[in-house]
């Protein structure tokens, strides 16, 4: 597929929204060249994937939605295999650390939008990619302990991948570093840091395109001197330290990106969203549910 442009990409036409219902030729075509999606493949891994899990141990009774499913079949390229590996990972996460995917409340995780720690933004980057911005120095632990923080990505990245779009074209990231170490250093520690690259890389069926940080500070530096060398050569390859926000201009559209960074975007509240997407009936399937028992 050929590269767009971020210096001449245009809201409505390379730029689309978030939340988007019909995905476009392009990115149809783009998932076909390179993720081997098709008609034909996806009844194929879905028949497939659902029948490996309805025979092992430990998901034998748990019922995955089909959007959940091609999740993990779209990120291993219909590898069946490899793509029920992943899955079960992500049921293991979920029985060791129930308390990350059970007891979620809108009006605790929407502080993360109100207090601009963690949000997608509302435009996809020209290349179909979703956004998540995470601005560090607006946590503030007291008010929004570390579990919270778990269960909002958990909530962001699960739920945001129930669109098509994120499926096929996956996240970049930004990390906006700016801290002060002694309201955040504690929270660095091994099993927390362990826990974000497992559930993210190992758990989670997302694409991870870049990871972009900016204002690199004390707190940045200590995980990254942890977390360093157990990244791969793919994924450290994707990593970006930029000596200026305004420096994402070099990767982004001016149009998706806040004022802060260099960009023209005003207002980045997705409140509306995030009230969809933590609805009952969508929690309730969150990582599968219990499979009702008279089933065949």
């Amino acid at each position: 597929m050929g590269i767009r442009d971020p210096a001449t990409a245009k809201i409505g036409e390379e730029i689309l929204p978030f939340e988007i219902e019909t995905v476009p030729e392009y990115f149809l075509k783009k998932a076909e060249v390179e993720l081997h999606d098709t008609p034909d493949r996806r009844a194929q891994g879905l028949r497939e994937i659902k029948e490996l899990a309805k025979n092992d141990k430990h998901t034998k009774n748990i019922e995955f939605d089909d959007d959940f499913l091609l999740q993990y079949l779209r990120v291993r390229k219909y590898n069946v295999a490899r793509a029920f590996t992943q899955l079960k990972a992500l049921v293991a996460l979920k029985k060791k650390h129930p308390l990350m995917f059970t007891n979620f409340s809108y009006d605790k995780t929407v502080k993360t939008i109100f207090d601009k720690t963690m949000s997608i933004l509302p435009w996809r980057c020209q290349d179909g990619c979703a956004i998540l911005l995470i601005e560090l120095d607006n946590w503030i632990p007291g008010e929004f302990p570390v579990e919270e923080v778990k269960r909002a990505a958990i909530l962001y990245l699960l739920q945001s991948l129930r669109e098509t779009m994120t499926q096929i074209n996956g996240f970049k990231i930004i990390f906006d570093l700016k801290s002060n170490p002694l309201k955040h250093l504690k929270y660095c520690t091994p099993e927390n840091i362990y826990l974000i690259y497992h559930g993210s890389q190992d758990c989670i069926a997302g694409r991870y395109k870049e990871f972009h940080a900016v204002n690199l500070s004390v707190t940045f530096k200590a995980v990254w001197f942890l977390i360093k060398p157990f990244l791969t050569d793919k994924i450290k390859k994707r990593v970006f330290l930029h000596n200026s926000p305004e420096a994402l201009l070099n990767h982004f559209p001016r149009t998706v990106l806040p004022k802060q960074y260099g960009g023209d975007l005003e207002n980045y509240d997705m409140s509306s969203w995030l009230k969809k997407a933590m609805a009952p009936e969508k929690l309730a399937v969150l990582g599968g549910r219990p499979r009702q028992v008279n089933e065949s």
